[in-house]
This record gives C-alpha cells, structure tokens and sequence, in this order.
C-alpha cells in the first residue's frame, strides 16, 4: 500500500477514537451534549468516514480500473488540507465558537472549512476522473 492512503487510514482510525470518546463524553454529560455534538459528528463525518474512504478509495479505484489517478500529486495536498484543515476547524469552534461567534476564531473557522473543503474537491477530481470512460492522462 502506497504511504498516503495508509496516512489516510491511519488518520481516520485517529479520528474515530476522538469521536467515540466526545460519545462518551457526551452520554456521561448530557447538559454538555450540545457543545460537543457539532465537534462529535465532524470528527466521525468528515474525520472517520471521509478519511477512510479517501484512503480505500486511492489504493483501490487505480488497481480496479486499471487507471492512474489523474493528479497523483494531489493526494498529498488533500491529505494536508483536509487534516489541518478539520483539525483547526473543530479547534476553532472548541475555543472560539466557531462560525456563530464574530472575531478571530470565525475567521479561522471560515479559513480552515475552506481549507477542508479543498482537499475533498481534490478527492472529488482525483475520484470522478479516474471513473469516466475517458479518464485524463496522469500529469505524473
């Protein structure tokens, strides 16, 4: 397995396991539940889901469609965007409160959701072009 999608899984493991404590944390507290559920559901949403997926689905698509990713070099962008990106995001509202809350820490907030949404358009590029029936050629 090549060193980004392993990243990726191994990312998402991390994730779960913050997610699965906030649970918990949230069951043990329920008058605390709701300022930690946006944080819980973002951790095993965008953190979990989306990062295995991204990780199985850049080791995987190539060998079954007998395809190079159209932008190899992306996956490490995505990687980085997407984990620094979620990590200041969740961060931000931690701290801050996020998007509702005007000053510095909305602006971060902001910065890091795009930041995130990035790196998913990457996968969405990298993902939808190794699938058509003329995918590009690799930009390798």
């Amino acid at each position: 397995m090549d060193n980004y999608p392993r990243l990726f899984i191994r990312a998402s493991v991390v994730y779960l396991t913050l997610g699965i404590v906030l649970g918990i944390a949230m069951g043990l507290a329920p008058d605390h539940a709701g300022q930690i559920r946006f944080i819980h559901i973002h951790f095993n949403l965008m953190g979990f889901m989306t990062m295995f997926v991204a990780g199985v689905a850049y080791h995987v698509l190539p060998r079954f469609s007998g395809r190079a990713l159209p932008w190899p070099g992306g996956v490490k962008y995505h990687f980085w965007l997407h984990n620094v990106g979620l990590v200041g995001l969740l961060s931000s509202y931690a701290i801050g409160g996020g998007y509702h809350h005007p000053g510095p820490f909305r602006v971060a907030f902001i910065l890091c959701a795009v930041m995130t949404a990035s790196g998913m358009l990457i996968m969405a590029y990298n993902i939808f072009f190794i699938l058509s029936k003329d995918a590009p050629e690799s930009s390798r």
